[in-house]
């Protein structure tokens, strides 16, 4: 698998010592579907089972002074939109052989409760192959606060969503699997009027929003591209320096033979420790997830001991992604 990379201007980006920078970069992963499924490209069915949520319940205004108000908005349409908004998703995606729609009448909606086993059997008996992704329920959030920003004042729109999802294969267990996701937009103005009044129509958040939450659930759905982020060390010794220097014209091949020449020959056990993290993400992009979160786990163990913080941060969540990397490349590699 070859990787867009996108090297990113930020010389200095984490000034982790007087003489020490690192250099990030975005790798443009593929990602494997989170439910395994019965056949290669099955079709699927995106049925909306929720029902419609309370609009007022758990959104609120905050103003200029604190205070807090209820906030409302119409919700009538939320299930339908997210329902048919998936779906378009899961179409987009060219996995499934055939995606629809099924939209219950509301007096068969039983929404967290899930859908019955008479309606599992009739959905069988119509169509044994079909996979059943049921929206059980879906939630959005509101809360818009007024802030005093340097003598302007500022409004902050936030829409936290979040829905329940159970997804029906033929002849497994049942995944239920809830996704969250968080939108915000912000505005400025001489007065809370104004500044609320700079901000996009609710009504535009909110779909903006459950259209966001659906490329989620569809990321759990189906492979995916994701961009994640990586970092190259650069300690201002010279190897370090000159790897970097073929690392920046794109030959990193010889920029790799640098860093393994330090990780095994350097004494400052930092100096190892970020080597071995640049010789990670060199293997990485060389498809070579074994080597890969080996040196990552070599540089996780030489920052512990050093004691650095930041840079054991950033390492141990780089381990985790590539251990779960290798739990999907199984996947990945059945389908291509």
């Amino acid at each position: 698998m070859k990787y867009t990379i996108y090297i990113l201007s930020l010389f200095s980006l984490l000034l982790l010592c007087a003489c020490s920078t690192v250099h990030g970069l975005q790798l443009n992963t593929m990602r494997a579907a989170k439910v395994e499924y019965h056949v290669l490209h099955p079709s699927v069915t995106v049925v909306n089972n929720s029902e419609v949520p309370d609009g007022s319940s758990y959104s609120r205004y905050i103003d200029e002074n604190g205070k807090r108000y209820k906030l409302s908005y119409i919700a009538d349409s939320v299930p339908t939109f997210f329902t048919m908004s998936l779906a378009s998703r899961l179409s987009e995606r060219n996995f499934f052989e055939r995606v629809e729609a099924l939209l219950l009448d509301s007096s068969d909606v039983s929404g967290v409760n899930g859908v019955s086993d008479e309606m599992r059997k009739d959905w069988v008996l119509y169509d044994p192959d079909v996979v059943n992704v049921v929206v059980n329920e879906i939630k959005p959030r509101a809360m818009m606060q007024i802030e005093t920003m340097e003598g302007f004042l500022g409004a902050e729109m936030l829409l936290m969503t979040s829905v329940q999802i159970d997804c029906f294969v033929p002849g497994q267990d049942v995944a239920r699997f809830a996704v969250t996701d968080t939108l915000a937009w912000y505005a400025y103005g001489d007065s809370p009027q104004m500044a609320r009044a700079d901000l996009p129509a609710f009504e535009l958040c909110l779909e903006e929003a459950l259209s966001s939450l659906s490329m989620r659930v569809a990321d759990y759905l189906t492979p995916h591209e994701r961009v994640v982020e990586r970092y190259i060390f650069v300690t201002g010794h010279a190897a370090m320096d000159d790897a970097y220097r073929y690392w920046s014209n794109r030959q990193y091949e010889e920029a790799s033979c640098i860093w393994e020449y330090v990780y095994k020959n350097a004494r400052d056990k930092g100096r190892k420790g970020k080597a071995a993290a640049n010789l990670a993400v060199y293997y990485e992009i060389e498809d070579n997830y074994t080597e890969a979160v080996k040196y990552a786990r070599e540089a996780r163990s030489l920052f512990v001991e050093e004691r650095y913080v930041s840079e054991t941060e950033y390492i141990s969540a780089y381990c985790k992604d590539l251990e779960q990397r290798i739990e999907e490349e199984r996947a990945l590699d059945a389908l291509y």
